[in-house]
């Protein structure tokens, strides 16, 4: 009897620190650290400024802030599996004030079984920070950056596409059609608007289509293998990117 309770005493004490938290007690943690930095949230490691998921949470996280830059979001929600997405958020960084990237598989599952895929996953280090950063500015602007290879799309148009842009929604915003034809311009690529020129990986599954805040504009944008190459290995046309969704 001993030995059994004092089994179960053991798995409430290993649940209880590897338990995924809620998003509200994830949100109002950063909500604080957003006002003073030098006090580390619960679940997080402090190194240089940014935070990083510690063993308590299981889901994994990596957030990036600076007082400078504009108001937006860099995010890299696969970056394991979408080949240079992490690499292409964090040169987007040097612009936004923030930067986002997941720090497990995307097919890693939480202690209830239900797989970490940020893109999806509602209660991640991620979304926590876009919901209290959405009470700390005006008005911002979210770049969740994907990759996906032309030749497992399904339709003529995602095969051709170099880059597919949307706003999580069936009807393009005139800023998502803007940024598209900048890409065109600017890249001299074939970039689609989801909605309009494609209708395919338009990210209206995707968690922010619904939770992204008010104040917010998301812009799910799914870079092609060969753009991605292009994009890592080509200062200026690097440049011209991020001009397009910045400016």
């Amino acid at each position: 009897m001993k030995t059994k309770i004092m089994m179960i005493i053991v798995w409430l004490f290993v649940s209880t620190c590897y338990a995924t938290p809620s998003l509200n007690e994830l949100t109002l943690s950063l909500k604080l650290w957003l006002v003073d930095q030098q006090q580390t949230p619960r679940h997080f490691n402090a190194n240089q400024g940014a935070l990083f998921a510690n063993e308590s949470l299981n889901s994994g996280g990596e957030i990036h802030y600076k007082q400078q830059g504009e108001k937006c979001i860099a995010y890299a929600p696969h970056r394991f599996h979408d080949k240079h997405t992490h690499t292409i958020a964090k040169a987007l960084y040097a612009h936004c004030q923030v930067f986002l990237s997941n720090t497990k598989h995307r097919n890693d599952r939480d202690e209830h079984g239900e797989l970490i895929d940020f893109g999806k996953y509602k209660p991640s280090a991620s979304n926590a920070f876009i919901l209290a950063y959405s009470e700390h500015v005006e008005s911002f602007s979210i770049y969740q950056i994907h990759g996906y290879a032309k030749e497992k799309r399904k339709t003529p148009e995602g095969k051709k596409a170099d880059a597919i842009i949307s706003n999580g929604h069936a009807i393009p915003s005139k800023r998502t059609i803007a940024i598209t034809a900048c890409l065109n311009e600017q890249l001299d690529i074939t970039a689609m608007v989801y909605g309009l020129d494609v209708k395919e990986l338009g990210g209206t599954t995707n968690i922010l289509a619904s939770l992204a805040p008010n104040n917010s504009q998301f812009f799910h944008i799914e870079l092609s293998r060969q753009l991605r190459e292009r994009l890592v290995s080509n200062n200026q046309l690097f440049k011209l990117f991020n001009q397009c969704l910045i400016s």
